[in-house]
């Protein structure tokens, strides 16, 4: 706390007034810098879930199904999948002994399932959330049912996960791709969504220096007022960490590698939705 020329803290949960106000505002005023610059010792590559609902509907007779349609039969209550372009019969058994279709991704345990692996389980569409061996349904908590893409017109077609450590969005695998954030979803264009993003990076072991003193500044600015009651310290600080100290810290971060350029149209995307 030197910069406000406040007593010295040496924990966010030391018991003295000083922490407690720099612990109230930290994880804010820290994500608010991690969100400022693409930081090399904050970033994540990752396939974000997918749960995006399976196109289905009932079986029907007299009615033309491609490869790859999901059908549900009502009769054997359960879905499948079709293997070869067909007509339906008056039957679904009969279509089914003749191979043209498959039983479609009922869940059974005992069987190794990947990130976004769908399953059905009791007429439900579910995808998984991490790679595990499946044990009973009930007690597996690696799951989470399906949502189906409501159509805006604006060619959205799937349905991802935010990561929960999720800061800002540097870049994905294809820079056509819609990219639109609603709440914990990340609604897109893409069947393949691939992306780097900024994380809730809570280790400062792993902090740049340069890093370090702008988020100290930037702690000391926001919280000025509440330990100094001085309004104007607040405001200089701000400056400063404005025009200066973030300015070195991302020119020192850039230097590290070849330098990003932020994926920062989302916003404008889902204005335009």
């Amino acid at each position: 706390m030197g910069l406000l020329g406040a007593k010295r803290i040496t924990s966010l949960t030391q018991s003295i007034e000083e922490a407690r106000v720099i612990n109230n505002v930290y994880t804010t005023v820290r994500d608010i810098v991690l969100g400022e610059h693409a930081w090399s010792f904050a970033q994540k590559r990752v396939t974000p879930q997918d749960i995006t609902r399976t196109a289905q509907a009932n079986w029907v007779t007299a009615t033309a199904y491609a490869v790859d349609d999901i059908v549900y039969d009502l009769t054997l209550t359960k879905y499948y999948k079709c293997l070869i372009a067909n007509t339906a019969s008056a039957l679904f058994a009969t279509d089914l002994a003749a191979a043209e279709w498959e039983l479609y991704t009922n869940w059974v345990t005992a069987t190794v399932y990947a990130v976004s692996a769908k399953v059905y389980y009791l007429g439900v569409e579910y995808s998984c959330i991490a790679n595990h061996s499946s044990s009973v349904f009930a007690t597996d908590a690696q799951w989470t049912a399906t949502e189906a893409i409501i159509d805006l017109d604006d060619d959205a077609t799937n349905i991802y996960v935010r990561p929960s450590d999720w800061v800002e969005l540097t870049s994905v695998n294809d820079d056509d791709a819609l990219i639109i954030l609603e709440g914990e979803r990340i609604i897109s264009d893409a069947d393949d969504l691939k992306i780097k993003y900024t994380y809730q990076n809570n280790d400062p072991d792993t902090y740049s220096a340069h890093f370090k003193a702008a988020l100290s500044t930037k702690l000391a600015a926001e919280t000025a007022y509440n330990i100094t009651n001085n309004r104007t310290l607040g405001e200089t600080l701000l400056k400063v960490y404005e025009g200066v100290a973030l300015v070195q810290a991302m020119a020192s971060d850039s230097v590290q590698g070849t330098a990003e350029e932020v994926k920062q149209d989302e916003w404008e995307d889902a204005r335009i939705a």
